[in-house]
């Protein structure tokens, strides 16, 4: 949706047809990560794949969502898996360079915050014959490094 003419690619859609059908019978559990901008494209591919696949986890965003569920036909989902990162940051980086490059609309150079880490993730049960999911879990444990 966001890319638009600027990058020449396939779509994410057919793609996955093509690699699903290439290891079909292969493979019991297969985890598709979507990596986009857009919570409707994540979601798409997780309606898209219900049943097709173990789980569908959306990245990019660095916000993790709330809406981790089990899809009708046993596929793990989530828009957004979060980040490993400060949450006194912007996306991870020290929150003041980035309001610098907004204000200036200059580059500046990124500096990562290393205060107050997040892990974000989840844990997902998946049958290991069927390869459905069973159970999705979200994981936010702070930590200091």
């Amino acid at each position: 949706i966001f890319m638009g003419d600027f990058i020449n690619i396939d779509c994410p859609f057919r793609t996955v047809d093509s690699l699903l059908k290439k290891f079909e019978n292969e493979l019991s559990i297969i985890i598709v990560d979507i990596h986009a901008e857009a919570t409707s494209e994540k979601s798409a591919m997780g309606w898209y794949l219900d049943g097709r696949v173990s789980a569908v986890l959306g990245t990019h965003t660095h916000v993790q969502t709330s809406d981790e569920r089990i899809l009708p036909q046993k596929t793990a989902y989530i828009t957004d898996v979060g980040m490993v990162g400060s949450i006194d940051s912007i996306l991870g980086v020290k929150k003041e360079k980035v309001i610098k490059m907004l204000l200036t609309q200059r580059p500046v150079s990124f500096t990562v915050e290393k205060k107050n880490i997040v892990l974000n993730s989840v844990i997902i049960e998946l049958d290991e014959k069927t390869g459905e999911a069973l159970s999705i879990k979200r994981v936010n444990t702070p930590f200091n490094i």
